[in-house]
């Protein structure tokens, strides 16, 4: 590609300047280039993991005695003699300039009710007959948070195949898949006929399932409508109108257990997760798992009126989206991301039924880079 190819590189101050055809300019640390040269003597040449040791090469490296361009490759002659010569446009893909760095963001479409003008939905048997189409539902997975996937056989164990598309299945407490019935001795609310608020699932766990599947087998009784609320925009809205109480629940561990006569999980983490450049990660938000506050005395009521000033815009009408979930639907979301829900449903109505099981979110971003890949070679 034109906007791949090396115009001019210029060293100095320990980096090299790369000026690119499309007018973009690239700085490469010295130490950083050494440390990432692709040769088989420092990088293997099966694996492609690192065999060269950075704590073998001097942290004040100076500029290399050589630099060429060829062949739209950078040639560099170390001081030591060590040749690393570097494809134009793997450095193109892994500049660090801020400018790279924002452009290779997920580009996250935050929503409200708005979207049901617009569901993102796709129909089982692309995904499950065509590469294409498996790529197109991952895609939906990442931008929204969640897909519904339409005409999916309804039989028992099939949301388990359709989840095996993308890798092996987590297995929790309640199993390697579950079923969300009305129980007469339930464990979990869940298994009962109440309703459900937004919640996530399992944030009692130190790392709760990245990616839930429900498919609906039966809907026959009346009432339980399915909710979603996405986790990320209604976190915003509270950076946005309360920033001090969106700090709170940002920093402030709160503790979540869940325990029965078998298992007793706990563990202890923010509401709401960003990473080191403030973006979100994950919503851990369930107030029936919710423990005892085990927190600094002063937090308390602050911790609790942002606690408040969250769960009102969560449960704001204009930011759940309701859905009657038919025979052969599944419903797939980012649990870390999506809050999911449901209506109170009368049990002597009509069966209502439905199978679930989760995947991890590594496997969902790691399925779709090589899907991407194999597409388009």
């Amino acid at each position: 590609m034109e906007s791949r190819s090396i115009t001019t590189v210029i060293a100095n101050d320990n980096k090299c300047q790369i000026t690119w055809s499309d007018g973009q300019v690239s700085h490469f640390h010295a130490l950083w280039l050494r440390d990432n040269c692709p040769c088989p003597e420092c990088l293997h040449p099966q694996t492609r993991e690192r065999v060269l040791d950075i704590m073998d090469v001097p942290q004040d490296l100076m500029m290399p005695t050589t630099i060429k361009i060829e062949a739209q490759n950078l040639a560099i002659t170390w001081q030591d003699g060590h040749l690393s010569e570097f494809n134009a446009s793997w450095l193109k893909d892994h500049c660090y300039s801020e400018h790279a760095l924002q452009s290779r963001k997920e580009k996250l479409n935050f929503w409200n009710e708005d979207i049901a003008r617009s569901i993102p939905e796709i129909d089982y048997d692309a995904i499950m007959q065509e590469d294409s189409g498996l790529l197109q539902w991952l895609d939906m997975m990442v931008e929204y948070g969640f897909a519904i996937v339409r005409n999916t056989p309804t039989i028992h164990g099939e949301v388990c195949k359709l989840a095996a598309k993308i890798s092996f299945l987590k297995e929790t407490n309640f199993g390697r898949e579950f079923e969300v019935i009305s129980k007469a001795n339930p464990n979990n609310v869940a298994y009962t006929a109440i309703s459900l608020k937004s919640h996530s699932d399992l944030p009692n766990w130190e790392l709760p399932p990245g990616v839930q599947f429900l498919h609906c087998l039966k809907s026959e009784a009346t009432g339980g409508e399915s909710t979603l609320v996405d986790g990320f925009a209604v976190a915003e809205i509270l950076r946005l109108e309360n920033p001090e109480a969106f700090e709170l629940l940002k920093s402030q561990a709160i503790p979540f257990r869940f325990h029965d006569e078998e298992w007793d999980l706990s563990h202890e983490a923010p509401t709401i997760g960003c990473n080191a450049s403030g973006d979100y990660t994950d919503i851990r938000y369930h107030a029936a798992l919710t423990a005892p506050l085990q927190i600094p005395s002063d937090n308390v009521l602050p911790f609790y009126q942002a606690y408040r000033a969250l769960t009102n815009i969560i449960r704001a009408p204009e930011n759940i989206l309701e859905l009657k979930l038919m025979p052969g639907d599944v419903m797939v979301f980012n649990n870390k991301r999506v809050l999911h829900g449901r209506a109170a449903f009368d049990p002597t109505s009509g069966d209502r039924r439905l199978e679930g099981c989760y995947v991890d979110n590594d496997a969902i971003l790691s399925k779709r880079r090589v899907l991407r890949r194999k597409l388009q070679d």
